[in-house]
């Protein structure tokens, strides 16, 4: 996909190939067509399981536990994915192989915006669904003051209004702005993963020392559901977490790759490869 990351045409003349001889047999554009079916098939998934997901934990009061929320926040992320992303991604890809350039940089700047913006929120909110697991079994008694509806709401629109930037900075034809948004996205994304780790290996020692203290002590038993019940939350969220974190592992790459100057390509390839395998978590 012809996207000016830099200014340059370096990505666009390799991608040229594709409208100018470029063979059936090229394992390029080989690769390109097969990414193109999978967004085909898996856009609409995308859209019909995470939908799902929602409505599930908006018409059934008992999912309705801020795990669960945070959850469905991130099924809302995957759903705009499903719903504007990948048709995006589909339609450039079409028109990149019939050689339909003008059209295609115009959608392309466009996907990779929302590309960029959808990915950064889904990595925030992956950061969320931790911080709150963390709070509640580090600190537990301290989460009913933390971790509150209102708490909730301001973190996930600060999340939205944070991924914004990134996004709307995509189309500005701004060499100097595209350096610093290209920075941020791959900070934000080491961040995550790096507070994510770090939390998850916390929180190994702490659900050692709960069992710990279950068997050697008498405590109330009403403790004890407590901690079994966190702790079945925590594993649900250990699962998506990790689902997505390694869709995340080629665009950090990608990204580390770029700026060595060696990712421009790869960096496309590996995005769009997190969209259409990272959707399924919820």
């Amino acid at each position: 996909m012809a996207y000016n990351f830099s200014g340059s045409n370096q990505f666009t003349n390799t991608t040229n190939k594709f409208a100018n001889g470029g063979t059936p047999n090229d394992p390029l554009q080989i690769t390109y067509i097969i990414t193109i079916i999978i967004n085909i098939v898996t856009s609409p998934l995308t859209v019909l399981l995470n939908v799902l997901v929602i409505m599930a934990v908006i018409r059934r009061p008992r999912l309705q536990s801020y795990p669960n929320i945070l959850l469905a926040c991130l099924a809302a992320t995957d759903v705009l994915t499903g719903l504007i992303t990948q048709p995006l991604f589909i339609l450039c890809g079409i028109l990149e192989l019939l050689g339909m350039n003008e059209p295609e940089v115009i959608l392309c700047s466009f996907h990779y915006a929302f590309l960029r913006g959808l990915s950064i929120c889904s990595c925030l909110h992956l950061m969320l669904i931790t911080c709150e697991r963390l709070i509640a079994i580090k600190f537990t008694l301290r989460y009913p003051h933390l971790v509150t509806t209102r708490s909730i709401k301001v973190a996930v629109i600060t999340v939205w209004i944070v991924s914004v930037f990134p996004g709307v900075t995509r189309p500005i034809n701004n060499e100097s702005l595209e350096t610093i948004s290209t920075f941020l996205v791959a900070f934000t994304f080491m961040f995550c993963i790096l507070f994510i780790v770090v939390s998850y290996v916390i929180l190994y020692f702490e659900i050692l020392r709960h069992r710990k203290m279950i068997r050697t002590q008498q405590l109330p038993q009403n403790k004890v559901e407590s901690f079994a019940k966190e702790y079945k939350a925590l594993k649900t969220t250990v699962f998506v977490v990790a689902a997505v974190l390694l869709c995340f592992v080629p665009v950090v790459f990608t990204l580390v790759l770029r700026g060595a100057g060696l990712g421009i390509f790869f960096l496309s390839m590996a995005m769009d490869s997190y969209v259409s395998f990272s959707k399924f978590s919820p």
